[in-house]
């Protein structure tokens, strides 16, 4: 007689795997800093502070959209959008209970050259995306957030950065892409017990566009 299937999972679901809680620790780091930076920035006065109010998003492929064809110059720009682009695992490594995986996780920064100025355009978006990735990469590799703070779980990351123009740019502004792509080995299937941030304390990820909100309750 046919054995009779039962489900094999009998407790919801509801908990994400270790890649998810890496793509947002990550946003999770960059917002925090960020929002320092901007502070820092307006209390030493430099004339670009707005450079260092960068905006981070989980997901968001298209924040293009936010952008105001009447008014260029009210723009959610620059920000950066975290994403996992791949994951997975190659035959034979790990165990039943502990997989040893390798992500691919895209951190694209978006930068616009329409701020008023007499500079061509397109070369001070290239210019600012630039700078944005370059804060990144400097708060990503910042002694306190080696392995994005995840000991034991991340392993040594690869960092390659390409430069671009989204495809779907609007001809009201000029903007530019840096996409910094993070190779990540990590181990899924094991319980997070330390490192990962409090987002009581540090913020949310607004269900509606992925935006990082720091310090939200």
């Amino acid at each position: 007689m046919p054995e009779i299937i039962e489900p094999a999972c009998t407790t919801l679901q509801s908990e994400p795997d270790n890649i998810e809680i890496i793509r947002d620790q990550i946003a999770a780091l960059l917002a925090v800093d960020f929002a320092h930076q901007a502070e820092l920035a307006a209390e030493a006065g430099v004339k670009s502070k707005r450079d260092y109010d960068v905006a981070v998003y989980v997901e968001n492929e298209n924040p293009l959209q936010y952008v105001d064809d009447e008014e260029p110059e009210s723009n959610p720009f620059p920000c950066v959008n975290v994403s996992v682009d791949s994951s997975g695992n190659e035959r034979g490594t790990g165990s039943v209970n502990k997989q040893s995986m390798v992500a691919t996780i895209f951190l694209d920064a978006y930068a616009t050259g329409n701020t008023g100025s007499a500079e061509d355009f397109g070369t001070r978006a290239g210019l600012k995306a630039w700078k944005t990735a370059r804060l990144c990469r400097r708060i990503l590799r910042a002694e306190k957030n080696t392995f994005f703070r995840l000991r034991g779980i991340v392993g040594n990351v690869g960092w390659k950065f390409q430069a671009f123009e989204p495809d779907n740019s609007q001809s009201a502004i000029r903007v530019r892409i840096v996409r910094i792509t993070l190779t990540v080995p990590y181990v899924e299937d094991v319980e997070i017990t330390e490192g990962v941030l409090d987002w009581e304390i540090n913020g949310i990820i607004t269900d509606k566009d992925g935006h990082v909100l720091v310090g939200s309750e």
